[in-house]
């Protein structure tokens, strides 16, 4: 059931949009945003590296890398944004799901265990959900309405 990232599995938030947040939060991995510029980070206390090819911020334990930052970096970032395109039309594209609407679609309090959720409605987050498993688990959500506001 495992979903082949390539590239894209190197980032722990990998964007087209932009990636915004709030101190004091705490990212483990590296972040990405592309085609974007590098301002499509905010919220971060960013301070770029001297070699010009990724900054970094206290709130991330890794790396943060945009597509205006020098080469070789937006040739990593093009090939990782196709990587997770592949990955997102196989996710979206599995069939026959484990969980339909699960819990209705309120996550918040809930250990969902690995499998294929599927939900006609958006989900929403009121408390922590938990992903816990093995490096060979996998979660897909496949959410066709709007999240609501908690």
């Amino acid at each position: 059931m495992s979903v082949k990232l390539g590239t894209a599995g190197n980032f722990a938030i990998l964007s087209k949009a932009g990636v915004s947040t709030v101190p004091s939060s705490a990212i483990t991995g590296d972040v990405g945003v592309s085609p974007i510029a590098q301002g499509a980070l905010t919220g971060f206390s960013k301070s770029l590296h001297s070699t010009g090819t990724f900054a970094t911020s206290s709130q991330v334990t890794g790396n943060m890398y945009a597509a205006d930052l020098s080469i070789p970096t937006p040739a990593k970032l093009t090939a990782a944004i196709s990587d997770m395109q592949l990955a997102y039309d196989d996710a979206a594209g599995r069939v026959d799901p484990d969980h339909i609407n699960f819990n209705t679609g309120a996550l918040g309090g809930t250990t969902p265990a690995p499998g294929l959720y599927k939900f006609s409605t958006g989900v929403g987050f009121t408390d922590n959900c938990i992903l816990t498993g093995t490096a060979d688990d996998t979660w897909i959500f496949q959410i066709a309405g709007a999240s609501p506001k908690y």
